[in-house]
């Protein structure tokens, strides 16, 4: 049995209380899973209990990820969630993933960020540590993701003192909620400028220009809703 089933079946053995919110429809989803320096491969089969197989059958999407990364997640010296974060679709990160059947895409993106929030953290009680060196980079910052369920996404930020969160000043069609925990900057949302404060929360609407300028280094979570894929 290859690296890469081993990692499998451990995480479906630890995974036994949240298995039930992996899958987010009663349609069967396959995600294929491809170690590219070995060649390893592996379906997941997340249907009413999950199951692996050996080698790339049919799957819907496939991950892919060098055997470094595997053995990183596997002893959490890096957060698989981080490290498939990214700003855009095409950016290459140290995970990646491509889907292979359009028709059930929706359905192999809600799968992923499922396996994101609970299937790639170790023990039987899913611990996700908050820690910059398990940060992925996203946005000119440094993103841990917490949750991404259906239309929900959340995130803990570290922003590096002199670095700009959205720093390009995107617009998203959809609210956010910035929750400082630590250090101060500026915040600009739309034509408004102001002093970032610890234990501040920001309301951004829809269509509006949000940045975050630290000054020091800022530790803040992240909210959005009705924010699809």
């Amino acid at each position: 049995m290859n690296s890469l089933m081993k990692y499998l079946k451990k995480a479906i053995g630890e995974v036994v209380l949240y298995q039930e919110l992996l899958a987010p429809s009663a349609e069967e989803i396959r995600i294929g899973f491809e170690i590219t320096d070995t060649g390893d491969s592996s379906t997941l089969i997340l249907g009413k209990i999950p199951e692996a197989i050996a080698g790339l059958q049919k799957p819907n999407c496939k991950i892919s990820m060098n055997n470094e990364t595997l053995e990183q997640i596997f002893h959490y010296k890096r957060d698989a969630f981080a490290l498939a974060a990214r700003a855009r679709m095409d950016e290459v990160r140290p995970i990646n993933y491509a889907f292979l059947n359009q028709e059930k895409a929706s359905l192999a993106i809600e799968a992923i960020k499922r396996l994101g929030t609970y299937f790639f953290l170790p023990g039987k009680i899913k611990i996700r540590q908050i820690q910059l060196e398990l940060a992925g980079e996203a946005h000119g910052a440094q993103p841990i993701p917490l949750a991404y369920w259906e239309n929900l996404r959340s995130a803990w930020y570290f922003i590096p003192a002199g670095q700009t969160l959205n720093e390009a000043g995107e617009k998203d069609p959809w609210p956010q909620l910035f929750i400082s925990i630590s250090g101060k900057g500026k915040v600009v949302v739309d034509e408004s400028v102001f002093d970032l404060q610890p234990k501040t929360a920001v309301y951004v609407p829809p269509n509006t220009v949000h940045q975050i300028q630290a000054n020091e280094m800022v530790e803040l979570i992240w909210l959005a809703w009705d924010a699809p894929m």
